[in-house]
């Protein structure tokens, strides 16, 4: 092993709540990977674990999100649209969470990261306004998840016009303009609203790939790619991918507690974060191998 030498990329997936399966995991590995970390990638709720964990800020964080989202029994309500508002109120408690986050020198952290922070989100086709682009791109998205339920990295966004926008987290320089940066990244109306960064509406980063290794894999220097799944796959999907085997894939092992867009119970989310810690064990062996470079 090369000491010191900054040539392993992070990739951490979207999911939802799912994707804190990863924080669970980096409970674990954090210690061993931040030295060897060349490059981290994540989109949608991958990209808010990855802004978590950087700003060394998870206790009071989970413990705002657990506050803010108060007594909260449903994730859909028809009844707050005859009021104005949203009918999921994810949204604006993601947000709050996200500030939280950077507060209190959080966002300096993820500035001083000595590596990059790529968030990946969707610029819509153009000609298509951005509420239609929404709708036909996430029942795209869906639809493929269906019909190919073992693929990894999804393909049909890019081909109906969808293109990757890749931002370096460390770019920012307000806490909002990182908030803004990982809502659009995440952007899944009606729970999230259509993401705008730097003047330009963007939709989830999963309508390009919900696992985009390739972020993290186009630095130069990156050599392995430890790359975090939010879902079971079959085992052939996983262990050791990508065209020269650089990659090693972790995924649960089964189905994780918590759904993608449930915040009215999170003991879910806990337990979700204490799968990742434990499962890892069992890829220690295989981790130890992707450092070995």
């Amino acid at each position: 092993m090369t000491g010191g030498r900054r040539n392993i990329g992070l990739t951490l997936a979207g999911g939802g709540n799912r994707a804190f399966f990863g924080l669970g995991v980096l409970h674990r590995w954090g210690d061993r990977l931040r030295p060897r970390l060349g490059a981290l990638a994540g989109c949608s709720a991958g990209a808010a674990v990855a802004i978590v964990w950087l700003t060394g800020r998870e206790v009071p964080t989970r413990a705002f999100w657990r506050a803010r989202r108060g007594g909260m029994t449903r994730n859909f309500e028809w009844s707050r649209v005859l009021r104005g508002q949203s009918p999921a109120p994810h949204g604006a408690i993601y947000r709050d969470t996200l500030l939280c986050a950077a507060a209190e020198g959080g966002l300096e952290r993820v500035q001083a990261a000595p590596f990059p922070v790529l968030v990946l989100a969707a610029a819509f086709p153009r000609v298509v306004p951005a509420p239609l682009g929404a709708a036909i791109g996430l029942a795209v998205y869906n639809v493929e998840k269906r019909l190919h339920p073992a693929m990894v990295h999804p393909t049909y966004g890019r081909r109906i016009g969808f293109v990757p926008r890749l931002f370096d987290a460390r770019t920012c320089t307000s806490a909002e303009e990182l908030a803004d940066l990982v809502i659009a990244s995440s952007s899944t109306p009606p729970f999230t609203p259509i993401g705008s960064f730097r003047g330009e509406a963007l939709l989830d980063g999963g309508m390009i790939d919900n696992v985009p290794a390739f972020a993290a894999e186009q630095v130069p220097g990156i050599l392995r790619n430890l790359v975090v799944l939010t879902r079971p796959y079959p085992r052939d999907a996983l262990g050791t991918g990508g065209d020269a085997g650089t990659r090693l894939y972790v995924a649960p092992s089964r189905a994780v507690p918590i759904e993608r867009w449930d915040y009215t119970r999170p003991d879910l989310l806990d337990a979700t974060i204490e799968m990742g810690e434990r499962e890892s064990v069992d890829h220690d062996t295989a981790l130890g191998r992707l450092l070995a470079v």
